[in-house]
């Protein structure tokens, strides 16, 4: 699926290079994904449409001669492929707007069309990259991950337990003066880390993150390996190698984005397109800033501030959340004044902390288990904070429980209007004919059912939400390419690019003279693209100018 859009991006940058710009597009897989998302495996091609929609069988064998062109004129079987490649469209098309009519989709389906026009540009146009500073990003943290692999050496070979099986080998030094290695232990093998645990006492099946993470208040060793991978995966992802992923014409960094998942988020990076992913850098600002405006251009950011939370209270119809954002005031402070009985404020970290973590977890699902990983709390503790969340916010609680029910249910769940954007839960046809069939001793069947309605109910509590933040940051980017289509224009010239965007981000650049105004227009719309989707919570956004990319 990804690789076909991504070849109608590829089209249209490639006419874009040309001098052909492309305003009005249908995009016959972009309405399959609509109509079918959350339908896994299931065919989206041209291919897959003529079959489906027309029962016509497509020959796509000839596609791979147009990859060896030569100056000689197309073959009779080149041109008939063409033909054929556009030939069934507008039937498809037709039978699709029947089916989007029948599932109130056709505003969902106009704005994916509208807004793929909005990740080819930032495709197109790329960042600017500032290499020597990421190269020195990259050196001081294989140079941290070196330090903390010695840390590690230290804790195993000072340990009681584990001194005894590693014995610390013969210390040299180096010429470049990094601290050498003290034990013959590879701290990213999972075989030896599941022995380390095992000697330690601690038999577990993985040693995975969550396994980790139950484990880090037992032992510092624990501690320090948590550490370790922090550092292994900013290296290994967001190492030197980063660089190759240059565009040796522009110099620039150019991603690729996957539009339609399952949620209606985007994703971004393709190894097959040699793109980064662009929305998983690391926290610290460092590498972000190595992303630079070009010269005589402002980087402008703006994102929604607390975008599903606002999306979460309006929904919920939750009195006190509304009256809080509204007011521009800490919700996480009044969630723990209102679970703790007394007022919490920023100073009350860890209490804070608690609300905050439940705040944020809650749509996506969060159970007590999930929360006292988190927090590395007892279960019991964890339960009797959902107790206490669910006690001091009833609307919240009821409606998102309505919302996992309904998509049990009904086996879809949606979006805020005016998208309302659709998910299927097709698993749950299999659940329900498990149960219909199942015996009572049946615990591996009855595992299963259990497994696929309760991860049908956490997304249903989860898409309304995280699809809407989508469905709003997708109208805001429409919205904000035609300013910049609309002041390129007026400047005769371009004076302002698409640059990226981060879930509920967006980012341009503009020529430093007009970037204040620019930024207010971008504001703007961006504002009015997220009132249209609630109706008692204001959306807000926060904005940033500056000359590189800032968290």
């Amino acid at each position: 699926v990804e690789s076909t859009l991504r070849k109608h991006k590829f089209d249209y940058k490639f006419l874009k290079a040309s001098g052909i710009h492309i305003e009005h597009i249908y995009d016959t897989m972009l309405a399959e994904c609509v109509l079918h998302a959350g339908y896994e495996s299931f065919g989206y091609g041209l291919k897959d449409l003529a079959d489906r929609y027309l029962n016509v069988d497509l020959d796509k064998t000839t596609r791979g001669d147009f990859y060896k062109l030569t100056s000689q004129p197309f073959t009779d079987k080149q041109i008939e492929y063409a033909a054929l490649d556009v030939a069934y469209l507008h039937q498809i098309k037709e039978l699709q707007e029947i089916k989007a009519k029948k599932y109130d989709l056709e505003y969902c389906i106009n704005l994916e069309n509208q807004v793929v026009k909005a990740f080819a540009d930032i495709e197109y146009n790329g960042i600017s990259f500032d290499v020597k500073a990421w190269l020195d990003n990259a050196k001081s943290y294989e140079a941290k991950q070196n330090v903390i692999e010695n840390e590690l050496d230290d804790i195993v070979i000072n340990d009681s337990i584990l001194s005894k099986i590693y014995k610390p080998k013969y210390v040299q030094t180096n010429m470049f003066d990094l601290p050498s290695r003290k034990c013959n232990i590879n701290y990213s093998s999972p075989s030896q880390i599941l022995k380390i645990f095992k000697e330690l006492g601690y038999i577990v099946e993985s040693t995975d993150d969550r396994t980790l993470s139950k484990h880090l208040h037992l032992h510092e060793f624990f501690q320090k390996l948590h550490a370790y991978r922090e550092v292994s995966k900013i290296v290994s992802t967001y190492g030197q190698a980063f660089c190759e992923y240059i565009n040796p014409h522009t110099m620039k960094i150019h991603t690729d984005f996957w539009q339609v998942k399952s949620t209606g988020r985007v994703s971004s990076g393709s190894k097959d397109m040699n793109a980064p992913n662009m929305q998983n850098l690391p926290q610290d600002n460092k590498f972000r800033n190595c992303f630079v405006a070009s010269p005589g251009y402002s980087w402008i950011s703006i994102d929604y501030s607390a975008q599903e939370l606002r999306l979460m209270a309006d929904g919920s119809k939750e009195p006190g959340f509304i009256n809080v954002l509204n007011a521009g005031e800490d919700l996480h402070c009044y969630a723990g004044s209102m679970m703790f009985k007394r007022t919490i404020t920023k100073s009350d970290k860890e209490l804070r902390n608690k609300a905050k973590t439940i705040n944020f977890g809650k749509p996506y699902g969060m159970g007590p288990n999930k929360l006292a990983d988190t927090l590395s709390i007892s279960i019991e503790e964890a339960e009797s904070l959902f107790k206490m969340y669910g006690e001091s916010f009833p609307k919240l609680n009821s409606w998102l429980s309505r919302q996992g029910k309904f998509a049990k249910d009904n086996m879809y769940s949606l979006t805020f209007a005016p998208c309302k954007r659709r998910r299927w839960y097709p698993d749950m046809q299999k659940a329900r004919q498990l149960r219909a069939t199942v015996q009572e001793g049946d615990k591996d069947v009855w595992k299963e059912i259990m497994i696929i309605e309760g991860q049908t109910e956490r997304n249903g509590m989860n898409h309304p939400i995280q699809g809407t933040g989508a469905d709003i940051t997708k109208e805001a980017l429409v919205g904000i390419r035609e300013q910049v289509l609309a002041y390129n224009k007026k400047y005769n010239r371009e004076v302002a690019r698409m640059l990226c965007t981060v879930h509920d981000q967006i980012d341009v650049e503009v020529i430093d003279e007009i970037a204040g105004e620019f930024a207010e227009v971008m504001k703007n719309v961006m504002i009015i693209s997220g009132n249209k989707y609630v109706q008692d919570v204001n959306m807000e956004v926060d904005v940033t100018i500056t000359k590189v990319w800032t968290k």
